[in-house]
C-alpha cells in the first residue's frame, strides 16, 4: 500500500492576545501626546513620555565627546523624540544606550537607537531577561498599542556582571546591578542603577514611582520590595545625590521612598482584604472595586495604565507571590568599589 505523506493539518503562529487587553479610558491619554524634557543640570536631561506610553524617563547625558542614554522608551515614536531632543542640543553622536531592566517600556526603543549607531549595554542578567521575555511582551501588549509597538526587539550585546563604567571622553557614567538573580526584587527581578558623578545624579530605575501608580505584578514581592527600599536609603545616604531620577515620574529626593512605602502598604492591605489573605483569586467584581479603592486612596496619582495591567496580571497569576517574600532574607548585591 502506498503511504500517504501529505500534510494532515495546518500549522500557523497566532498571538494569543491580539484583542484589547484593557478597555481604553480617557485618563490614559492618547498617542498624539508628546511628553516633555527637563534639564536637571550638569549636562543631564530627562525626557518623560506621556502617560499613554507609561510616563517613562529616558535620561541623556551630554558631553563634548558623545551622549549616553539611560532607557530607550516603550514606543519607537518616543525613542525618536529622545533622539530629536538630543540633536536639538548637541551634534555629538549617541555612544551608549543602557537598559536599567528588561521591562518593555525601558527596552522596546532599542532598535531605534541601534539605527543611530549607539551601542546597547546592560547587565548580563537583563540581556537574558530581554531575550526571554520580549516576544511575549510584544504579543501581550499588541492588544493595547498595536501598530505603535516596534516590529522587533534588540538585545544588548555588550553586557557586564555587577558593574561597568561608560567613559565618554573624560566623563563617566557608572552602572551597577542593584538587583540580580540572587537578591531581593522590587518592581523587577533585575535592576541596574546609574550614578553620574560629575552631576551627582542617581538614576534608580523603577524601584520608586513617585506620584504614579506602580506596576506591581511581574515578579514583585512587597516584603522584598521593602528590603530593597531600605538598601536604597543606605545608598542615597552614602552618595548624597543632588537629584534622584526614577524610571517614571518627576526627579526628586529621598522623600519619594516614603511615598513608595505608603503606596505598597496600602495596595498590599487592599489585595489581602479582597483575596482573603492571598488565598482566594481576584474576581471580576472585586477587581473593579479594588481598582476604585486604590484610586480613592491616591486621588492625585497619575499613570493609570500600570495599575490596570497589574490588576489584570494579578487576576491571571494570583496574589500569593505579590504578598510573600523570599525565605532566606537575601540582600542587595554588594556595590562596586567605584561608588
Amino acid at each position: 500500500m502506498e503511504e500517504n505523506n501529505s500534510p494532515r493539518g495546518q500549522f500557523f503562529v497566532a498571538p494569543p492576545m491580539t484583542a484589547p487587553v484593557l478597555p481604553w479610558r480617557p485618563e490614559y491619554g492618547g498617542i498624539e501626546d508628546s511628553g516633555q524634557t527637563v534639564d536637571i543640570g550638569g549636562g543631564v536631561h530627562v525626557y518623560s513620555s506621556p502617560d499613554y506610553a507609561l510616563d517613562v524617563n529616558s535620561v541623556f547625558v551630554l558631553t563634548s565627546d558623545g551622549v549616553v542614554v539611560l532607557d530607550s522608551q516603550l514606543l519607537p515614536r518616543h525613542a525618536e523624540t529622545v533622539i530629536r531632543e538630543i540633536q536639538a542640543r548637541t551634534d555629538q553622536p549617541i555612544r551608549y544606550v543602557s537598559n536599567s531592566h528588561h521591562h518593555p517600556d525601558h527596552t522596546f526603543g532599542n532598535p531605534v537607537f541601534l539605527e543611530q549607531g549607539a551601542e546597547l549595554v546592560s547587565s548580563y542578567f537583563t540581556a537574558r531577561m530581554i531575550d526571554g521575555s520580549a516576544f511575549w511582551y510584544l504579543m501581550f501588549l499588541s492588544g493595547m498599542w498595536g501598530e505603535h509597538l516596534p516590529s522587533a526587539y534588540a538585545v544588548p550585546r555588550q553586557t557586564f556582571v555587577r558593574s561597568r563604567e561608560l567613559w565618554v571622553g573624560r566623563t563617566a557614567v557608572q552602572l551597577f546591578e542593584f538587583t540580580d538573580s540572587t537578591t531581593v526584587a522590587g518592581e523587577s527581578v533585575d535592576v541596574t542603577m546609574a550614578w553620574i558623578p560629575h552631576a551627582r545624579v542617581l538614576h534608580v530605575a523603577d524601584v520608586v514611582w513617585p506620584g504614579a501608580h506602580t506596576f506591581f505584578a511581574d515578579g514583585t514581592s512587597v516584603p522584598d520590595w521593602f528590603i530593597q527600599l531600605g538598601h536604597l536609603r543606605e545608598l542615597i545616604k552614602d552618595l548624597s545625590p543632588r537629584v534622584i531620577v526614577p524610571g517614571h515620574g518627576a526627579p526628586g529626593d529621598v522623600g519619594m521612598i516614603d511615598a513608595q512605602e505608603r503606596y505598597l502598604l496600602s495596595v498590599a492591605r487592599m489585595v489581602e482584604d479582597y483575596c482573603r489573605g492571598g488565598e482566594a483569586p481576584l474576581t471580576d467584581d472585586d477587581k473593579v472595586k479594588l481598582r476604585q479603592d486604590i484610586i480613592n486612596e491616591f486621588p492625585q496619582y497619575r499613570n493609570h495604565i500600570p495599575l490596570d495591567i497589574s490588576l489584570q496580571l494579578l487576576q491571571m497569576l494570583g496574589p500569593v507571590a505579590f504578598l510573600i517574600g523570599r525565605p532566606d532574607g537575601a540582600t542587595a548585591a554588594r556595590l562596586p568599589t567605584f561608588l
